[in-house]
C-alpha cells in the first residue's frame, strides 16, 4: 500500500465523530465491543463497523480473548497522533480539565500536568536533552543516576523498533510530556509503587502526595 493510500485511510478514519469517540475511549485501555458501544450508546453492529475502519486505517488492533474480541490503540505512534490531534481540536473542556488535567495516561505513558512536571525536572536535572515537541530527544549527562531514582534502569531496556525517548506535546498542558521506552517504563514503575492509581473506565490517575514528591526531589543532587 502506498503512503498516499495509507494517509488517504488515516484521515478518512478520523473524520467521523464516532470513530474519534472510540478512539479517545481507547486510549484509557483495551476494551471489548461490548463494553465500547454500551459506553457510547451505539449499537454493536455500528460500533463493528467503525471499529473496522480505525482497524484497516491502523490506528487500532484486534486480539481474541475466547469468546471476545478486545480492541486497543495499534501503536505508540497513533496513540501520539491521537494526542496531538486533541491538542490542535481546542482547549480541553471543563469535564478533561477534571478528571484528566492532573495526571492520565497517554497510551502507557504519563500526561497532565504530573507528565509535564516529570518532563520539566528530567530536563532541568540533565537527564533530558532539550528538542522539539514530537521530535525525538536524547538522554542526558545525568541520565542514568536520575533515572535509577525512578526506579528504570536505562541500560536494562529491552532494545525495540520504538523510540527510546521523545517530547508528546501535552493535549491539556500545551506542553511536552516524555514518551517512549523511557517513558512507558516510568509510568509501569509509578503505577507498581502505587505512586498513581488507575481510574476504571478511564485514563485518568489519582496521583499520590508521594508521587509529586519524588518529581519535585529529580533536580536535587544524590
Amino acid at each position: 500500500m502506498t503512503v498516499a493510500k495509507r494517509s488517504e485511510m488515516v484521515a478518512h478514519a478520523l473524520s467521523e465523530p464516532t470513530r474519534w469517540a472510540l478512539l479517545q475511549a481507547l486510549m484509557a485501555g483495551p476494551s471489548s465491543v461490548s463494553a465500547l458501544v454500551r459506553g457510547l450508546g451505539l449499537s454493536p453492529t455500528n460500533g463493528s463497523n467503525h471499529l473496522g475502519v480505525l482497524r484497516a486505517a491502523g490506528l487500532v488492533s484486534a486480539k481474541r480473548r475466547g469468546r471476545v474480541v478486545e480492541y486497543a490503540i495499534a501503536s505508540p505512534a497513533a496513540a501520539q497522533l491521537i494526542e496531538s490531534l486533541s491538542v490542535l481540536s481546542g482547549p480541553a473542556g471543563a469535564r478533561a480539565r477534571t478528571e484528566l488535567a492532573e495526571a492520565r495516561t497517554c497510551y502507557d505513558h504519563l500526561a497532565g500536568r504530573l507528565g509535564v512536571a516529570l518532563f520539566e525536572q528530567l530536563r532541568r536535572a540533565g537527564a533530558l536533552a532539550s528538542a522539539p515537541s514530537g521530535r525525538t530527544i536524547t538522554l542526558g549527562r545525568n541520565a542514568d543516576r536520575i533515572y535509577a531514582r525512578l526506579g528504570v534502569a536505562i541500560d536494562q531496556l529491552v532494545p525495540t523498533r520504538r523510540r527510546l525517548a521523545y517530547a508528546c506535546l501535552d493535549w491539556t498542558e500545551r506542553r511536552p510530556h516524555l514518551g517512549g521506552a523511557v517513558g512507558a517504563a516510568i509510568a509501569q514503575e509509578f503505577i507498581r509503587r502505587r505512586l498513581v492509581r488507575r481510574r476504571h473506565g478511564s485514563r485518568g490517575l489519582d496521583v499520590s502526595p508521594a508521587a509529586w514528591r519524588l518529581v519535585a526531589s529529580l533536580g536535587e543532587r544524590a
